[in-house]
Parts: C-alpha cells; structure tokens; sequence
C-alpha cells in the first residue's frame, strides 16, 4: 500500500473516531439534562404573567321564535248567521274597529220592546207618585211600578247587550289573520272567525344555560337575526327571565322585546339570537398557561423559584382570558411560555410577559 493511501485512511478512522466521540457527549449531556429535570434539578427560563381580576362577559348564541306582544282568536259571543265581513286578511286595525256582524233583527226588535216597556212604566211610576201625594194611589202600587220599573231597566239593558254582540270588534289593535268564515255562515259561540296579532313589537323566546343564571338580567341587550332579512340586525332588551331550570335541557326561559313597528316579523318566526351578559369581577390568567388533560385542567405556577403543578377548575372564557373559579388567587404568577418541557418542583428563572405577547406551551 502506497504512503498516500495510507495516510488517507488513517484521516479517515481519525474523522470518525472523532465524530463518535462527539455524538457520545451529545448523549451524555442529553441523559444528563433529563436526569436533573426527573429529580427537580435545572434551571429553567420560562415566561410568567400574574392571575388578576377581570369583569367577565359572555356571548351567549341561541335559537327562538317570535311571539306577539299580544295574540287571540276571534270568535263570537252570541250564535247566528254572518251578516257582514268588515276586514281583509292581514289588515291592520284600531281598537274598536268592527270586524264582523250578525243577523240582528230580533235583537233589534227586543231592544226597541225593552225601550218601549221601559218608557211606559215610568210613565206610569211618575203619575203614581203624582197621586199618591193626593192618597188617591195606594203606597203599595208606587213599591210595585218602583220594582217593575228596576226590572225593566234591566231588561233594556240586557237587550242592548246582546244586540251589541251582534257586532264583533278588535280588542286591541293588531294585525287580522286568515278569514275562516264566509257571509252566510252560521256560527256558535265557539267558533273561530279569524286571529288578531299586535306585531307593533313580539318577543322572541329562547334558552340560555343554567350556570349563566346568576348574570342574566332584565333590560340586558339583546341582538337577533332571520334568514328573511340577512342583511338586517334587530335589537331589543331581555323582558322576562324564567325562575326555573328546566331539568331535562339544564337551561332557563329568556323573552326579549324587539320593536317591530314597520311589522317585518311576524309571529313564529325562526330568529337568531345574541345576547352579551356581563358579570361581576373574577379572577383571570391567559388561555395558554391552562394545561387539558383528562377532563381536567392544570397550570404551573412559580413560587419561591420553582415550579409547581396545580389543578384548576375554569369557568367562562373570552378573547384569550379564562375565568379561574378555584386553584389560585389573584396576583399568583402562572407559566404561559416552556409549559411543555416543565416538571413539578424544577427550578426557574421567570421573565415576566408582555399583556399582549402571545406565549405559546
């Protein structure tokens, strides 16, 4: 073997002794590295920032329908045949506004009898009374006209009132729905004639979960939506809040009042509901610090130099905030950077993190 390629593989064992001997320090320092990170030992830096008190809101999002602000069923209160249809489908109308009437002749005819009657026995009372001062009337006669003469204002009345039912009028100003009788028709007093809906404003109903029931409250915003309108926003305000959880579902009742004045929405419409609840203060650290594991969440706090492990239970969230319900208190120093490679009990160095920079496990 020639000199050269002797002394070419003699550089050639020496290059890969030497770059085994380097991997086997790398090895070493590696082993090193986890043995003291197993029993505590090390240093580490890692990125802190303290747990403080935040006023927490919650969006809470839900599906509802709409309700009139008021809605009945027309129907009669006497039985007869229809006479008269005075509204269209879908017309709005006043308070008072005559809707339907009915065959009234007889009625029109007891009126005018009951008049009559009424007219004749205080006439009859009057020249009694005029004759009695003269004794020529006995007293007992004035007591009987005096009764005959209550019983016919009774009557009268009565006929008066059954002739105004022969007319039927809203109730309250509204919307009339579909026609469900025709002119001709003869009705009960059970029969349905149409519906009446007041859509000057409706209510949308819908369900909110149990552990916000201590934060809703009356007057608080409310933000709805329709797929008939996409492009449009209604608002209104929470009316009424249920006193009970439903056990099934976990959740409670919520109506919330929308003005609807050019009356786009209708009664049972499908709505989509936002409503923004703001609770007291709670005490909050940044989302990255909480560690998932098993259902249950942790964090690493650093006391005295050194971390330690602790298991939290968290409540709301919101934009990068979680709410700590228990675990730690506020001002305590929670590790929102080197997460990952961190042990109980290892010792740290801390650098405090900006309100805004985003730390990562």
């Amino acid at each position: 073997m020639s000199t050269f390629r002797q002394l070419l593989l003699i550089a050639m064992l020496a290059a890969v002794a030497f770059g085994g001997y380097q991997a086997w320090q790398s090895y070493a320092a590696s082993r090193a590295d986890t043995a003291s990170e197993q029993n505590g030992g090390g240093t580490m830096l890692v990125e802190v920032r303290p747990a403080s008190r935040h006023t927490m809101s919650t969006t809470v999002e839900a599906v509802g329908s709409t309700i009139a602000a008021q809605s009945i069923e027309i129907v009669s209160l006497a039985e007869g045949r229809i006479h008269g249809l005075l509204f269209r489908s879908g017309q709005k109308v006043s308070q008072g506004d005559e809707l339907v009437e009915l065959d009234r002749d007889m009625q029109d005819a007891d009126a005018t009898e009951a008049e009559a009657a009424l007219v004749r026995i205080k006439a009859e009372l009057e020249r009694a009374q005029s004759l009695f001062g003269s004794k020529i009337v006995a007293a007992s006669r004035v007591e009987e006209l005096t009764a005959q003469l209550a019983a016919a204002e009774a009557e009268l009345k009565r006929a008066r009132r059954q002739l105004a039912d022969r007319t039927i009028r809203a109730p309250f100003a509204g919307t009339v729905g579909l026609n469900r009788v025709d002119i001709g028709a003869r009705i009960t007093e059970d029969t349905v004639i149409t519906t009446l809906d007041d859509l000057s404003h409706v209510k949308v109903e819908f369900t909110v979960p149990e552990n916000l029931f201590g934060i809703a409250r009356i007057g608080q915003i409310v933000e709805a939506r329709t797929a008939a309108y996409p492009d449009r926003v209604f608002t209104g305000k929470v009316v009424e809040i249920d006193s009970r959880i439903d056990a099934a579902s976990r959740a409670f009742q919520v109506r919330a009042d929308l003005p609807n004045e050019d009356g786009a929405l209708p009664a049972g419409m499908f709505m989509q509901v936002s409503m923004s609840l703001t609770g007291g203060e709670a005490t909050v650290i940044p989302e990255e610090a909480v560690i998932a594991e098993s259902g249950a969440a942790f964090v690493f706090i650093v006391e005295d130099g050194k971390a330690s492990r602790r298991q939290i239970e968290i409540g709301r969230r919101a934009f990068g905030i979680v709410e700590v319900v228990s675990g730690i208190t506020p001002d305590t120093l929670v590790v929102t950077r080197g997460t990952s490679k961190l042990r109980n009990g290892m010792s740290v160095k801390v650098k405090v993190a900006d309100a805004g920079t985003e730390s990562g496990g």
